[in-house]
């Protein structure tokens, strides 16, 4: 029997939310009865403030689904989308006080059905937006990027953690052996970003050299350029504004993206394109460019911009 949490129970057995909003301009569905667990985010979104003015869900699943759905439901309302996004399904857990490991892919499935209903109000297909990549696990349709994105989120550590978040592995076990090589790569990254991976050793990383340009090129500006032993590299566009140049964080932000780009030892690149007041614009080239590399590496960058600059910073690319 798994030991609940007295607010999982609350949320389980007096659901907040769980209705239809007849006038929702959001609407999010992930998970499928097939595998045990579906649910439908919907959301009353203003279109001006773009304040989240109502929530609520239909869930088919178990008691951590319809507990985990109803918490989002009350995190989400009188947040603006900008706000919403930075939801994680660690939140939705420390929400309820806690899920048994065996559930958190529950509040997994919450997160998700965040992201694709703030993609229907964008007008976008959440598929079509979402690459999941390679199908790793056949029996609960997992991909390898649902994977590489719970094990980076969440820090997981081997492949019974994986499907405690995600479902894979849970059924045959024949995908069990790919999804520790995932593991593995993921936390080669990790390692670079200065994650200490439990109970092992540091992977080496190759040595650093930092070059600096002593010439202007249409790609890169004076300021220089920051290249590692592969030719990851770190720049600033020629044809940067003036309102970027004069906001208060560049300088910041300059270091900060010289210093990320220490560590891209896979001939990625960093490169910012403007700031304009807390939104820094990047330009990825290489590896980092695509796919979930893309997401962990602005996810990094955001993490690293708001903690340099003492501001919530967004990131994003054009």
């Amino acid at each position: 029997m798994w030991d609940y949490t007295d607010k999982v129970k609350d949320h389980f057995l007096h659901p907040r939310n769980a209705r239809v909003i007849e006038d929702a301009n959001a609407v999010g569905d992930v998970g499928s009865i097939i595998c045990g667990d579906a649910l439908r985010l919907m959301l009353k979104i203003d279109p001006v403030t773009e304040v989240i003015e109502d929530a609520s869900f239909q869930t088919y699943g178990c008691g951590s689904a319809i507990a985990s759905s109803s918490a989002l439901t009350e995190m989400l309302k009188g947040k603006t989308l900008k706000e919403a996004e930075k939801i994680t399904n660690q939140e939705i857990v420390d929400y309820l006080g806690g899920l048994p490991p065996e559930k958190m892919h529950c509040s997994v499935m919450g997160r998700e059905a965040l992201d694709a209903a703030i993609a229907n109000y964008h007008g976008q297909s959440y598929e079509n937006s979402h690459d999941d990549g390679e199908l790793v696990c056949h029996c609960f349709g997992v991909g390898i990027n649902k994977i590489k994105k719970a094990v980076w989120e969440n820090h997981l550590t081997t492949v019974e953690e994986v499907t405690n978040y995600t479902k894979a592995g849970g059924g045959c076990g024949s995908c069990k052996m790919r999804i520790e090589e995932i593991i593995d790569e993921v936390w080669v990254d990790l390692e670079k970003c200065g994650v200490p991976r439990p109970g092992h050793a540091p992977t080496p990383i190759p040595s650093i050299t930092v070059a600096t340009s002593t010439t202007s090129s249409p790609a890169f500006s004076s300021i220089g350029t920051v290249t590692s032993a592969k030719g990851a590299s770190a720049a600033v566009n020629a044809q940067i504004d003036e309102k970027t140049k004069s906001s208060p964080i560049y300088e910041d932000v300059i270091k900060i993206l010289k210093e990320v780009s220490e560590g891209l030892t896979d001939g990625s690149k960093v490169e910012l394109d403007a700031i304009s007041g807390a939104d820094v614009i990047v330009k990825l080239e290489g590896p980092a460019s695509s796919g979930m590399m893309k997401d962990m590496t602005l996810g990094y960058l955001k993490q690293k911009l708001t903690d340099g600059t003492g501001r919530q910073i967004n990131v994003t690319t054009r």
